[in-house]
Formats: structure tokens, sequence, C-alpha cells
């Protein structure tokens, strides 16, 4: 079963400076062995993350997510953008931003019930089940 894993456990995996390395570590190896799914868009904000990291050390680190076996990489097009519609309008009293909204639709138009993500606002979408390693406190 393929699972969707949002950009900040990428960058709490991808860099070990963070305090939540260590609670996703596991996390992660165990998706990138069930299959996981990312839009351009995630992708993408992973990489404004690094890119202050210099060339080579910027394109290994992304070409690591790219070339993954198990990643599908998802483009965002016009039906996954009006399905964001959709989803923003029905949860902006929640907290679900445009970003958000995206990951929603691309989980939603490929099947996807299940999100690696430590975002507090996904957890109040009841169509999907988020899982979160980190502790609320660290």
């Amino acid at each position: 079963m393929t699972v969707y894993v949002d950009s900040n456990y990428w960058i709490y995996w991808m860099d070990r400076r963070h305090p939540e390395h260590r609670f996703v570590t596991q996390t992660m190896r165990a998706a990138v062995k069930e299959g996981i799914i990312l839009n351009v868009a995630s992708f993408i904000e992973v990489a404004h993350y690094f890119r202050t990291l210099g060339e080579p050390e910027f394109s290994s680190r992304m070409d690591e997510v790219r070339n993954l076996r198990t990643l599908t990489l998802v483009e965002l097009d016009l039906t996954t953008a009006d399905q964001a519609l959709r989803f923003l309008a029905q949860y902006e009293k929640v907290g679900i931003g445009g970003r958000d909204a995206v990951i929603l639709a691309t989980m939603k138009l490929h099947g996807v019930k299940r999100i690696l993500t430590h975002d507090r606002d996904l957890r109040k979408v009841k169509e999907i089940r988020v899982a979160d390693s980190i502790p609320e406190r660290l």
C-alpha cells in the first residue's frame, strides 16, 4: 500500500540536525519499502529547503529522492488543481491551505489514504489517516 510523504518528513529524514530526525528514520525506511507517492509541488518544497547547500550537494540530495525505485512522482495537472480547489473550499475553516489541498487532491486521485506528516491541520481531514512518529513535544 502506497503512502504520501509530506515535505516535513523528507526534510527531517534527510537533515540530521533536526531533533525530529531520530523519530522519522525508521518510519521513512518502511515507507520507502512500501511505496511512496509525492507530487511535484511537495518535491519542490523539499528542494526549497535544501537550496542553500550549493552544488553538488543540493543535486545529490534531490536526485536521492527522485531516483527512489518505490517513488511515484506525480505532476500537477488541471484535474489535480480542480480537486484541490474543492478541498480548499471544504476545509478552509480547519486551516487547509493551497499546498495541503494539492496533497489531498493527489492522494484522492491516486487512491492513497495514508500520509506521513507532522502537520496538525491534516489530522482534521476525515478522508485520510495521518501517521506521525514524532512526539508532540520534543
